[in-house]
């Protein structure tokens, strides 16, 4: 495996390196690798073949094998010159590989436009020193490309409109040193593409415009340094992506309009650093984009226009330090659990099947809907929300009541919980209407949860649960919507009254007692009428005392009184409750 150093020195020795498959060359080179103080690593021994007689087997078409070589100023820029031919010449080589080799030159290290035939291209090990390390515009037929465990000490890595074929192509365990990493317009070919453990170290990274195809890609565990990572316009095919323990830095993510294909998409537990994080116009057209437990630095996120309309984005107990934005994304699913937003989170949507901010904590701002066209969600679940600031929505054109009874999941305790919170962020926003409505809704659910919680415990507890419930449901929904309609306690209480008003017309009909005034042989409607107005003088407690009742109406007296008082105390609370706000 190749190692990362500072600073190295070369020695060619007059003495025959033997390989171990019988490759002989007439010198050896002894190379010493230093750390920054200075200190060596490492030391090689390598062969030293002449780089002459590499470009005539190579004009030959025959194997090129350099492993265990030290190559100083090999170049196909080179090798072109010497074959006397024209500088955009592709240069076929039938067989490539470089295991544990070391390319060191004083400019380019140049494999562009090369055509590489073989049933694999292996630079495995080797070790990459000078300005640039190219393959610009080079073919690769073969089964496989391999540059893993390699060290790349230049300051410009070209891979850009690079083509491979079938098999894997891998960079796993490879460092890269300070400089730029341009994979721009690659095609990586039908075969996985594997980057795990690759070390970008610091300069930008460019995969802007790759293609990866159908194979499946991994950058699990691979680090990247200061500077852009720019993924913008790649396209990804019906395999799994791993970005699984990424390290992006601190430079700016870019993923801006990548197509995420059809596979599986994990940015689970990757770190992104202080630079902006950006997914704008970004497509998955199926599977799932998960980010579980990924960490966000202090820098926007930014997922709007995200397009998945059949896939699903999944974030799980993520922390955003700075403004988060969904504006415009088109969605099957967004599920944010346990996740936590400290400054202001856009949630404006265009469509969503499944909005789950479950057991998530709000710090700031959260705009679901202000102005213009509502987003189209078909279900919003606040379970557990802890909401520190406040949620911009609207409930009739948000459709907010039908937005939670969607829910198949929740239970009646859960939906009354949601409501609860909706309840006082309508408070703290002044949208004291809206408050009214989910404090109506919250009380429903609370009360048949309480009915469904007890019976569930105790069945003979449904002697008295049922009652209890059937009263709440009468006295503080029908009648007043708990407290929030002063127009619905009053109607009730003139409903209430023409009760027992007839309580006193009807019952002197099958029992005996009447009330004092009233002329047995007088019409019903004459008798009601003098009823209804002995019933208003004793509801609202006047009692001039002019009509008198008589037997088991005296009973009937007594419970109009109560419920009078009782009545009024409602409306009181009623009317002061809206005149306060």
């Amino acid at each position: 495996m190749a190692h990362s150093f500072d600073t190295f020195k070369v020695e060619l020795i007059d003495r025959a390196y033997l390989r171990n498959d019988g490759f002989t060359t007439p010198r050896t080179a002894r190379i010493q690798l230093f750390d920054i103080r200075g200190k060596v690593i490492v030391e090689y021994a390598l062969a030293a073949p002449i780089i002459p007689e590499i470009y005539e087997a190579i004009g030959r078409g025959e194997t090129v094998n350099l492993d265990e070589c030290y190559l100083h100023g090999f170049s196909l820029t080179a090798c072109r010159r010497f074959l006397i031919q024209d500088k955009n010449t592709v240069v076929k080589i039938n067989g490539f590989s470089a295991r544990n080799a070391v390319f060191e030159t004083t400019f380019n290290i140049d494999l562009s436009y090369g055509e590489f035939n073989a049933d694999i291209f292996t630079v495995d090990g080797a070790i990459f020193i000078g300005k640039e390390l190219t393959l610009h515009s080079s073919t690769f037929n073969t089964n496989g490309v391999t540059f893993s465990n390699c060290f790349i000490k230049v300051d410009k890595f070209d891979l850009a409109q690079t083509k491979f074929g079938e098999g894997e192509f891998s960079f796993k365990n490879t460092i890269f040193d300070i400089g730029v990493k341009d994979f721009q317009d690659a095609d990586f070919g039908d075969g996985d593409v594997n980057f795990t453990n690759t070390e970008f170290g610091n300069g930008d990274v460019s995969f802007i415009n790759a293609r990866f195809n159908d194979g499946d890609v991994s950058f699990k565990v691979a680090r990247f340094g200061q500077g852009k990572v720019d993924f913008h316009y790649a396209k990804f095919g019906k395999g799994n992506i791993s970005f699984e323990q990424t390290e992006f830095g601190n430079g700016r993510t870019d993923f801006r309009t990548v197509e995420f294909g059809s596979g599986r998409t994990s940015f689970n537990r990757c770190v992104f650093g202080d630079g902006e994080v950006n997914f704008e116009g970004a497509e998955a057209s199926s599977g799932k984009v998960t980010l579980k437990r990924a960490t966000f630095g202090n820098a926007t996120v930014s997922f709007d226009l995200y397009q998945g309309k059949d896939s699903e984005l999944i974030f799980e107990r993520s922390t955003f330090p700075a403004d988060v934005s969904f504006k415009g994304a088109i969605l099957k699913g967004l599920h944010l659990y346990e996740c936590q937003f400290n400054s202001t989170f856009n949630l404006h949507v265009d469509t969503c099947d499944n909005l789950d901010l479950t057991g998530c904590t709000f710090r700031d701002i959260v705009e679901f809907y202000t102005h213009g066209e509502p987003p189209q969600v078909k279900v919003l679940n606040l379970t557990g929300m802890r909401l520190l600031g406040i949620l911009y929505l609207d409930w009739e054109i948000n459709k907010i009541e039908l937005l939670i009874y969607n829910q198949k999941e929740t239970s009646l305790r859960e939906k009354a919980e949601q409501f609860r919170i909706l309840k006082q962020n309508f408070n703290n926003s002044g949208q004291y209407d809206d408050e009214d409505k989910a404090y109506i809704e919250f009380k429903r659910n609370e009360s048949k949860a309480i009915l469904k919680e007890s019976i569930s415990k105790n069945k003979i507890s449904a002697i008295w649960a049922f009652p209890s419930f059937g009263f709440k449901k009468l006295v503080f929904d029908w009648m007043g919507l708990y407290a929030t309609s002063p127009l619905r306690v009053i109607l009730s209480n003139v409903v209430v009254i023409f009760f027992f008003a007839l309580m006193y017309t009807v019952l002197p009909y099958i029992a005996k007692t009447h009330l004092t005034t009233i002329n047995p042989d007088d019409p019903f409607f004459t008798k009601f009428w003098t009823a209804a107005y002995y019933t208003g003088i004793t509801y609202f407690t006047v009692g001039y005392g002019e009509i008198v009742p008589v037997g088991i109406l005296r009973l009937v007296a007594d419970l109009t009184a109560f419920v009078g008082v009782f009545m009024m105390s409602y409306f009181t609370v009623a009317f002061v409750r809206k005149i306060l706000r």
